[in-house]
């Protein structure tokens, strides 16, 4: 078997990093945002940066507390820097995406073997859900980025014995704080917990009352909340109380999901590696025959950081799907040393590399498929945008399996496979890239924009198009419908900017000239209101609307 020599790993080694990083920033300002998650997340940090109101977020000219204010102070500096533009609106999202990704191999490289931690960067990196989520303007990825790092931080502790990695930790928890609330303490101290019980290291309970990382904490994430409760007296409830406790303890949020809701967004986020996980369960794998001590130590943390994060978002009331993302992690690094197991045996554990290939061949009958009945894009556009998933999966499948037959080692064959994820995560970009030209705001907002004079007024009819106030640069109507804003409404700054049916037909009726924009399912209830309004125009894209001058 041909051993690489130094130099050879060096360089192997420095392209993966490059790919990493190239796989998550090249292609980030290629496609329109999407709706309507990121509309909004974009258009916060523009109106931060319009009004120089740092503190108190608005959405739409109206008060929105839902989340913390750092991703959007980040997303602003990004924008200031390269311009109000889709690019500028994904860097934190793609950075952070990178960040975890070698967060990642940097535990996996202090718990196990430098291949082990290389493989579990490629694992994380080409993984269906991490790349969706890491090429997305929201702020799942940044948050799972901080709790990766703080629990990170935490074993530096365990294995160094240096107290002082605990300022790193309480950091991480304050910078999780400010993005995305108490789930960036509940869910480290959640697992320390767990892993202190099931490792009996109760001296975890007194050292971890680390005074100078618990100030840091404070000094971090207080005054920010400080400065926006003293702005806004309302927000300490609908922050903390209806947006952590309600929303997680009932169904107002309208996200309510069953308790199995995210097995099989593992097992599908895990694509193109989910053969790979019936290995964890083998008897022979790295969970069931443990090899020393600190090996035992290193699953248990490692599976109490995922069983602590789906049991916590399986019994909540309110599931999406990128909440599960900080599970990823951990399940990437069982997967990655598993299969280095299996290369030290010399065989696969549990049919490893052929569940994973059949995988391969029925995830491309079912893009097939899906292809020929697919809501946003045509079955050429999916061919014509995703061949690159077709090679792969085709043609990449037999390249794998030729690998292995001819070689019969493991090391080479799961080299191959790396390549092949590549590949597929590249094709996986283009075809979210056609996905969100599909459900954008951005042809509809441009061919507007190509007419619109200052005063004229642009309505969003029965939804809220996130995107219009973004790309128009303006304020828009949001006509019978109130959803997510409900709260802003309330408030002095909405007043005159939400309106009912009657209030909608007499600004048409007005001296001002009125753009309606809506969705499609939407166009019937239109045609009853105002009648013979002229010309529908429909734009590249899901959205109309008409103007009635």
């Amino acid at each position: 078997m041909h051993t690489l020599s130094v130099r050879q790993k060096k360089w192997a080694v420095i392209a993966i990093v490059i790919s990493i990083m190239a796989l998550y920033l090249v292609h980030i300002g290629d496609y329109p945002l999407m709706e309507p998650d990121e509309g909004r997340y974009a258009e916060i940090p523009r109106e931060m940066l319009a009004t120089g109101n740092f503190i108190t977020p608005h959405l739409n000219g109206v008060e929105y507390f839902e989340k913390p204010a750092l991703q959007y102070w980040l997303t602003a500096a990004s924008m200031k820097v390269f311009g109000e533009n889709e690019g500028a609106t994904r860097v934190v999202p793609a950075v952070a995406a990178t960040i975890n990704v070698f967060l990642t191999m940097w535990l996996a490289r202090l718990m196990f073997t430098g291949r082990t931690a290389l493989l579990a960067g490629v694992i994380l990196a080409t993984s269906t859900l991490h790349i969706v989520v890491g090429s997305i303007d929201i702020l799942d990825m940044l948050i799972t980025m901080f709790i990766t790092l703080s629990l990170t931080a935490f074993y530096k502790v365990q294995c160094s014995n240096n107290r002082r990695w605990y300022l790193l930790f309480y950091a991480a928890m304050a910078l999780g704080l400010l993005t995305k609330g108490l789930i960036s303490i509940i869910l480290p101290l959640g697992i320390i917990f767990w892993y202190m019980v099931f490792t009996r290291k109760w001296s975890i309970a007194r050292e971890i009352f680390y005074w100078p990382g618990i100030l840091l904490f404070f000094v971090m994430a207080v005054p920010w909340f400080y400065l926006v409760c003293q702005a806004n007296p309302d927000f300490f409830y609908f922050f903390f109380i209806r947006e952590h406790f309600l929303r997680f303890a009932t169904k107002f949020a309208e996200r309510y999901q069953p308790f199995w809701f995210f097995i099989p967004m593992i097992i599908l986020g895990t694509f193109p590696w989910m053969g790979f996980l019936p290995s964890l369960l083998s008897k022979n794998g790295v969970i069931r025959k443990i090899e020393s001590i600190e090996d035992k130590r290193n699953i248990i943390l490692l599976l109490a950081w995922f069983f602590v994060i789906f049991i916590f978002y399986s019994i909540s009331d309110s599931k999406l799907v990128p909440y599960i993302m900080p599970c990823f992690t951990p399940l990437t690094i069982l997967l990655a040393a598993s299969i280095r197991r299996s290369s030290q045996q010399g065989k696969w554990l549990s049919y490893g590399l052929w569940l994973n290939c059949l995988g391969w061949f029925v995830f491309t009958a079912a893009l097939i498929i899906y292809s020929v009945h697919a809501d946003y894009l045509s079955a050429g556009q999916i061919f014509r945008k995703g061949w690159l998933i077709f090679v792969s999966m085709s043609l990449g499948l037999v390249g794998v399996l030729i690998v292995w037959f001819k070689t019969k080692q493991i090391r080479c064959t799961m080299a191959a496979l790396a390549v092949v994820a590549f590949l597929f995560a590249c094709g996986l970009q283009s075809i979210h890239g056609a996905v969100a030209s599909q459900r954008t705001a951005k042809y509809v907002s441009d061919d507007i924009a190509q007419t619109l004079q200052a005063d004229d007024i642009v309505v969003s009819y029965g939804y809220y198009v996130q995107g219009l106030p973004f790309y128009l640069q303006k304020r828009i109507v949001v006509a019978s419908f109130l959803g997510e804003l409900e709260f802003g409404s309330e408030h002095p700054s909405g007043k005159g900017w939400f309106i009912d049916d009657d209030e909608l037909l007499s600004l048409w009726n007005s001296n001002k000239r009125v753009f309606i924009v809506y969705e499609k399912k939407k166009e019937k209830t239109i045609e009853n209101l105002i009648k013979n309004h002229g010309k529908l125009i429909h734009p590249k894209g899901n959205y109309y609307y008409i103007v009635n001058r």
